[in-house]
């Protein structure tokens, strides 16, 4: 049963009023002497407690994340066994290839894709969405190889929080319709590569996961591959809130042959996973602050860094990143008054960061 489908949040639901009636009804008829009904109650009204914890953090995990897309996600490991297939030499999992090589995308909701892979480089199993604009479809348009936006969570979380809580599509439908954003591929994919609470740092660590290369390589060579996505770097760029506004501008400092431009909402600049700061080197490696003020010279990128007055940390460590920028060119600072580290602050960010990355963005062969 999946831990995001709504039949196991109706079983926790029946659980948890299925103890709360054991509850009243053998409150007073659990037989034996005083230490065993004591005993006896203690057990049901703690029994009764737990499956309400649960249902109710069931219920945020659907509703405010998915923080935790699977079970293999919330305790770690991978269920999906690979198959060997023969796009792009790699490996891929569920939904797997059609005979011309293509992936074999199914609907996860209204104008949503998804599929499960296993990226041929990184060797990492997991899910991609893709949101198309409506004009991929058009015929004035079938000549145009859109500009993309890859969409990184926090961590915990998963990709299709974005096209969720998120709801970035609806964003991207209002700003077209207002003229104010260009047609782009919306893309989303797996950040928390070791499942459970165990932070991947958004980096390649050796013996452990590639998680950079799957993110900067693996996932723009499946969505070129399946998609008129452009292949010019000018019209990709990344976006991210939290864990992963660190992770987005981490890797456009590392993979300027990628991405081009990248939005921090709510982010920070030096690594905080265990996994990458016990390695010194790594840790270097990974701290895009410190590759920007050592660079004799910097790529031609850009950042749009975003954070609340009272979300502790996110102006400082943007402005601080726009500051060691040689060359800042469209590169700026977007700061918001109210709001912490929540969902709602990123949403309320989100029509500036969109109509600046469809700025940095480029297609190819669109209508005039």
């Amino acid at each position: 049963m999946s831990l995001t489908g709504t039949p196991f949040f109706v079983l926790t639901i029946i659980v948890t009023i299925s103890a709360l009636v054991a509850l009243f009804v053998f409150w007073n008829r659990i037989p034996g002497p005083r230490p065993a009904r004591v005993g006896g109650r203690l057990g049901l009204a703690l029994f009764s407690q737990l499956t309400a914890v649960v249902a109710v953090m069931v219920y945020v995990n659907n509703s405010m994340g998915p923080f935790y897309e699977s079970w293999s996600d919330l305790f770690g490991g991978s269920s999906a066994p690979p198959v060997t297939t023969a796009v792009g030499g790699g490996q891929h999992g569920r939904g797997g290839p059609s005979s011309d090589g293509k992936l074999q995308f199914t609907q996860y909701s209204p104008g949503v894709m998804k599929v499960r892979t296993i990226g041929a480089k990184s060797g990492i199993d997991g899910s991609v969405y893709v949101w198309l604009p409506p004009q991929y479809r058009d015929p004035a348009y079938a000549q145009t190889a859109f500009p993309v936006v890859e969409l990184l969570p926090g961590t915990p979380g998963t990709p299709q929080a974005w096209f969720g809580t998120m709801r970035v599509q609806d964003e991207m439908q209002k700003l077209m319709a207002q003229g104010k954003v260009k047609p782009m591929i919306m893309v989303s994919a797996k950040l928390n590569t070791l499942g459970g609470n165990t932070d991947a740092g958004c980096a390649d660590i050796p013996g452990t996961a590639k998680t950079a290369t799957w993110l900067a390589e693996d996932v723009p060579t499946l969505v070129r591959h399946n998609f008129r996505a452009t292949k010019d770097p000018a019209g990709w760029g990344i976006m991210g809130y939290s864990a992963g506004a660190y992770c987005a501008v981490n890797l456009t400092v590392q993979h300027p042959e990628t991405f081009h431009s990248a939005v921090s909402l709510s982010g920070y600049n030096t690594p905080e996973s265990p996994l990458v700061t016990r390695d010194p080197a790594l840790a270097r490696a990974n701290n895009p602050y410190l590759r920007l003020k050592e660079a004799k010279q910097q790529p031609p990128v850009s950042f749009l860094m975003a954070g609340s007055l009272q979300d502790q940390g996110t102006v400082p460590a943007a402005r601080a990143l726009l500051g060691i920028l040689h060359q800042p060119g469209a590169s700026r600072l977007l700061t918001v008054q109210r709001g912490g580290h929540t969902p709602d602050v990123w949403r309320a960010m989100l029509p500036e960061a969109l109509t600046w990355l469809s700025a940095r963005t480029a297609s190819e062969g669109a209508p005039s």
